[in-house]
């Protein structure tokens, strides 16, 4: 009878420190550092290239993870990484990375990354032109993860020249060409 109730109190014990370890390692928060860096220029004629962004958001996939068998589903959204409006030069900060926005997100898997865009202008063979985005929002479609007590830190390595195509009459149209460096 002695040796059975050991038993019971050992395997509760190592029921409830996995159920601790498990609930730590899978829940809670961590934060997603995103940063902002420019591909060297290939020629010489785009001198600058100005984007103002409203916001940035995140997308989180819904998540279930069975705890002590009760599975637990976390909420899936976007999520505001950079709320106030920023604004860079993205031939300024070619070969430097500038940050972005820092943020506390919920633990779990990540699927997009969205950059609302206010305005976007360059100077090209010395005249500034507006720069139309088609649809004012650039979307990045790559999976990561936040992990509970860690920092997950994303680049945005944009390739201003690649992304600007003459449209006519000097009219210009960016398609960010954004390659995302983890």
């Amino acid at each position: 009878m002695k040796k059975e109730f050991i038993w019971i109190i050992i395997i509760a014990v190592i029921i409830l420190v996995a159920g601790y370890f498990f609930t730590s390692q899978k829940s809670g928060t961590g934060t997603l550092v995103l940063q902002i860096t420019d591909a060297p220029p290939a020629g010489e004629n785009v001198s600058s290239v100005i984007v103002r962004l409203s916001n940035v958001e995140v997308h989180k996939a819904q998540n279930t993870i069975e705890i002590n068998n009760t599975n637990i589903t976390s909420e899936a959204g976007w999520f505001t990484v950079v709320q106030d409006p920023v604004q860079y030069d993205l031939i300024a900060i070619k070969d430097v990375t500038q940050l972005l926005g820092t943020a506390e997100l919920q633990s779990g898997k990540y699927t997009q990354i969205r950059l609302n865009v206010d305005s976007a202008t360059a100077v090209i063979n010395g005249q500034q032109q507006e720069l139309t985005i088609p649809s004012k929002t650039i979307k990045l479609v790559r999976n990561f993860d936040i992990v509970a007590g860690e920092t997950t830190t994303l680049t945005l390595d944009f390739d201003a020249e690649e992304s600007i195509n003459k449209q006519g009459n000097n009219q210009y149209r960016m398609n960010p060409t954004i390659t995302i460096v983890s």
